[in-house]
């Protein structure tokens, strides 16, 4: 006898919506000084516009903050009720154990039960209350509102009104307001995962209204349209030239996304990845389609979770080559210019001829793949999170393969290392083809996350952030596969994409069939096998590893969890132990190294699902 209530998932909602509060809150600072920098130098009536859609902004956004923080008073209250009843259920039983032993003893000495002994037992031991506890519902509401961005002047550019601004300080605010709504799109990712594990798995609390979700969605989709409505009016002045003002009704028709509706509900940043799928197959776009969109609409296609592998790979083989023959372009459309403590310009021209290379490497590579794989590689993702660059590489068909697995790394990770992260790739495929034949398969370098400094190591910070993206990528493998699920599908992390790793598995919609760590740094305190949505966790670290081990201060080494499966690093028959930390070295034995016994027993976990 218990309650459906999930204390961990109650936690995790906590600690995610006090989290996201803050940073909201936080964040309001920054939107709300880089506006003013744009207005004043803007007058007319969209300076009327833009000053009445900030006010609409920051009002929101307090209200999203308070109902956050509310939500989690609301959480606090049906723990406390949760705790009471389970209290209560358990000395009820207890009780009825012990009147069930009196009654024993009465009959067994001839005294009927119920007799007059009985209130003598109900003064020393009173009957708990069987009224259950019933816990207060939950409302989680919050509503958005809607912004205008049109004067209504119609579209023949009318002397009614005029307007003016500086197309410098509009950009500059589009490009620090891009930097914030990708950080709020991983915020609404990982509140709506959190809520949606309280909902699975607490049904014992009521939930009056929900719109708190979904109304986050529609406040970042109003910011998201603010900012690229603000970009479209600042290239209006700055083709217009210098100086000049224009007509209320030009900037109409500058200022209104000319996307197809299709378009437009592909790249709502509320819709899920399943919804993205859907409203991208009805789109029907051809190659030509593709490679025929301005470079703006390219970019969010390329870092599109629920689009088909093949589309991303050209529209992040578009914008890779635009970053190779037009650096400064890319990096200002990245918002790297206005990100605190992102990639310098010298840093992205250096990671992008990198990824050039791996990505060159991989296309080689697949060159050699035999079917059922196909011979194919994919660019699934280019772009920028935190201020870092990140891409995915896959070898193998990851629309088709029956076979997936992503492989994830640790600290300090960049793009720099795609060439060996993808020479790694192909040496665990070409042992998965040679366990299992009749079996396709991709295997994905998955550099999707900004990869914590060393000094960054003892905090989780960035395998939060991490694991928000890769579970939203790797339901999108599912989701853009129209049915056509794949067989299996293994993730794989080393050091602290280790921590990514598990973090993902924590939130995604479709079960993971192995979680693999190697050289892990550990998992928090709160982090068990049966709080992931996977199957089985493998583990392995070698003896010679003793950064992991420094790495693992303050966690817990999942060696050492219960319904992990642990398995060797060290020498065996035809395969060396591992030298050092390393996955890839290029000295030495990693544990992705060619021969290696960890390498060797990856391999049997993504062909047969278990170390042999």
């Amino acid at each position: 006898m218990g309650i459906e209530f999930d204390d961990v998932a109650v936690s995790r909602l906590v600690a995610c919506l006090t989290d996201v509060a803050l940073r909201l809150r936080a964040s309001g600072a920054g939107r709300r000084a880089s506006a003013e920098r744009a207005l004043q130098d803007f007058h007319g009536a969209y300076a009327r516009l833009f000053a009445a859609a900030r006010t609409i902004e920051s009002e929101d956004r307090g209200r999203l903050t308070r109902a956050l923080e509310d939500l989690t008073v609301q959480l606090h209250v049906v723990t406390r009720q949760a705790d009471e009843e389970r209290r209560r259920l358990e000395a009820r039983i207890a009780w009825q154990e012990r009147e069930r032993r009196r009654d024993h003893a009465l009959v067994a000495v001839g005294v009927p039960p119920g007799s007059v002994l009985d209130w003598a037992s109900g003064a020393w031991d009173p009957e708990p209350s069987a009224t259950p506890v019933r816990p207060t519902p939950v409302s989680a509401a919050f509503r958005a509102r809607p912004r205008q961005r049109s004067t209504g002047s119609g579209g023949g550019g009318g002397t009614a009104g005029r307007s003016g601004a500086d197309p410098r300080r509009l950009r500059e605010f589009s490009g620090s307001a891009e930097v914030q709504d990708a950080a709020t799109e991983q915020d609404l990712h990982r509140v709506r995962n959190a809520w949606a594990g309280f909902t699975a798995r607490c049904a014992w609390v009521p939930v009056d209204e929900a719109t708190l979700v979904a109304g986050f969605g529609d406040h970042l989709a109003e910011d998201v349209e603010d900012t690229a409505w603000v970009r479209r009016i600042a290239n209006a002045f700055a083709a217009a030239g210098s100086g000049v003002s224009l007509a209320d009704g030009v900037l109409d028709v500058a200022g209104t996304s000319t996307l197809p509706t299709g378009l437009q509900r592909v790249f709502d940043p509320a819709v899920t990845s399943a919804e993205v799928a859907a409203a991208w197959s009805e789109l029907g776009l051809s190659e030509h389609d593709l490679r025929a969109l301005p470079l703006t609409t390219t970019l969010q296609i390329a870092n599109l979770d629920g689009v088909p592998a093949a589309a991303r790979d050209i529209a992040s083989r578009a914008v890779l080559r635009a970053a190779l023959g037009n650096p400064e372009r890319v990096y200002r459309m990245l918002g790297l210019r206005y990100t605190h403590g992102a990639a310098t310009m010298d840093e992205f021209r250096q990671q992008v001829a990198a990824l050039w290379k791996g990505v060159r490497r991989a296309d080689r590579l697949a060159q050699e793949l035999e079917a059922p794989s196909a011979a194919v590689a994919q660019l699934v993702g280019f772009g920028a999170t935190d201020g870092a660059l990140v891409a995915a590489v896959s070898l193998g068909d990851l629309d088709t393969a029956s076979n997936v697995t992503v492989n994830v790394p640790g600290a300090t990770t960049t793009l720099d290392s795609t060439d060996g992260q993808v020479r790694a790739a192909a040496g665990l495929l070409r042992g998965a083809v040679r366990l299992a034949p009749a079996s396709s398969f991709a295997v994905v370098s998955w550099i999707g996350y900004r990869a914590p400094e060393l000094v960054e190591v003892p905090a989780h910070r960035r395998a939060i952030d991490g694991g928000a993206a890769l579970a939203s990528f790797l339901d999108g493998v599912h989701d853009s596969r129209d049915g056509n699920a794949p067989g299996r599908l293994t993730v794989l992390g080393h050091s602290y994409g280790s921590a990514v790793a598990v973090e993902a598995a924590a939130q995604t919609r479709y079960r993971v069939d192995a979680v693999v760590t190697y050289g892990s740094v550990g998992f928090t305190d709160d982090t068990r096998p049966e709080h992931l949505n996977v199957r089985q966790v493998f583990a392995t670290e070698g003896e010679q590893d003793h950064t992991a081990r420094l790495g693992r201060i303050g966690r817990t080494d999942p060696r050492d969890l219960p319904g992990v499966h642990v398995f060797s690093s060290e020498a065996g028959p035809g395969t060396e132990a591992v030298t050092g930390h390393d996955m890839y070295p290029p000295t030495g034995v990693g544990y992705l190294s060619p021969d290696a016994t960890a390498q060797r027993h990856i391999i049997e976990i993504i062909a047969t699902g278990r170390p042999g």
